[in-house]
């Protein structure tokens, strides 16, 4: 995974799995982080990127949810 969305994607997890009173400043990091992107690829709208982030974000936390493929040692 590109390092770029793999840091997007962990600032929009922290965000999304935070406390009320972390909340705020969580999102605030992660829409740094979306500017930073727009930055580079302006060609992008912040809608579509929002969007890919989602996408990305259920795909990556279904990754997470499987167990690995290789069995343990015995």
């Amino acid at each position: 995974m590109n390092r770029e969305l793999e840091a997007v994607l962990n600032s929009y997890d922290a965000f999304q799995q935070a406390h009320p009173s972390e909340a705020k400043r969580l999102e605030e990091i992660y829409q740094a982080r979306l500017d930073e992107v727009l930055q580079r690829n302006k060609g992008l709208s912040r809608q579509m990127l929002e969007r890919l982030v989602d996408r990305k974000y259920r795909l990556w936390l279904r990754a997470q949810d499987r167990p690995t493929s290789i069995p343990p040692k015995a």
